[in-house]
């Protein structure tokens, strides 16, 4: 729910009826999918965005020829349903999902904390999950658990408690009283605890990580796929699977489910195997 970037916010009435969904052909037995999180695009990027946003539309243009998409947040570095209004910005990424959705391709979407106001919209337009939380989904042989990971790996009471407030309906109903620019200024000033995982991170979350997954005994899933951490990682225990995906903030990592096999991969030296881009 949190930014990192600064100018006036716009709004815009939203054209009702404009969206649907259409339901894919998928191989049932063996469908494919792409995972992506922690893009982390303000609302209107400056010039050192373009590049990346030029590349990640890139990516998005390979989603239009698997089964799915799954979105696992921190997508939007900035996001607020009001009533009746929408921010103005994200366009060539809204429209780059929309001829996702036209080709057939599943979009799915789990919220991050900067993001987990824009599933009741996304839900409108794409017809992906309406609440944003994480929920379990059985692509062919392998289950999955697909989660942002806010909160997973760490106990830190004081972003819990503001993870917990921004998830909740009193959370929401107290965003909608204030000013649309107070609000986005609160979101800049929270933003200040998004960074890139440092070298001394890395090898904790991948310990907290090894830790976590051994404790999952009696869970319904081989595979849970996580983003948050903007580290990637594989870890493995007693037949499952725990991933981070790594975020596109100096890196381009995005997961890949092609026959049942699970691998990390980076953009920018490995789009997805086997995948026309137009």
């Amino acid at each position: 729910m949190t930014a990192s970037g600064s100018g006036p916010v716009d709004f815009r009435l939203p054209t009702a009826g404009l969206y649907y969904t259409l339901h894919p052909m998928e191989n049932r037995t063996n469908p494919t999918a792409l995972f992506v999180a922690d893009t982390h695009f303000k609302l209107n990027p400056d010039r050192s965005e373009e590049r990346r946003l030029e590349r990640f539309l890139a990516f998005l243009d390979h989603a239009r020829h698997v089964d799915h998409i799954i979105l696992l947040g921190d997508i939007f570095d900035f996001w607020f349903d009001y009533p009746h209004f929408r921010l103005r910005g994200y366009e060539s990424l809204l429209l780059a999902l929309d001829r996702i959705r036209d080709a057939g391709t599943a979009i799915h979407f789990v919220g991050g904390n900067h993001d987990i106001w824009a599933a009741g919209y996304l839900h409108q337009r794409y017809g992906s999950e309406p609440g944003g939380g994480p929920f379990t989904l059985q692509l062919g042989s392998r289950r999955l658990r697909l989660v942002h990971g806010d909160g997973l790996l760490s106990h830190d009471w004081i972003y819990n408690s503001f993870r917990a407030i921004v998830r909740n309906r009193l959370g929401i109903a107290v965003g909608k009283t204030l000013h649309p620019e107070l609000l986005y200024a609160l979101c800049i000033w929270l933003s200040g605890r998004s960074r890139r995982a440092t070298r001394d991170e890395a090898e904790q979350i991948v310990a907290k990580a090894e830790r976590f997954i051994r404790s999952q005994a009696n869970v319904d899933w081989d595979l849970m796929i996580m983003g948050h951490i903007h580290h990637p990682f594989v870890v493995q225990h007693a037949g499952r699977s725990l991933v981070g995906l790594g975020g596109w903030l100096g890196q381009q990592s995005y997961g890949q489910l092609d026959a049942g096999e699970f691998a990390l991969h980076d953009f920018a030296a490995e789009p997805p195997s086997a995948l026309p881009a137009d």
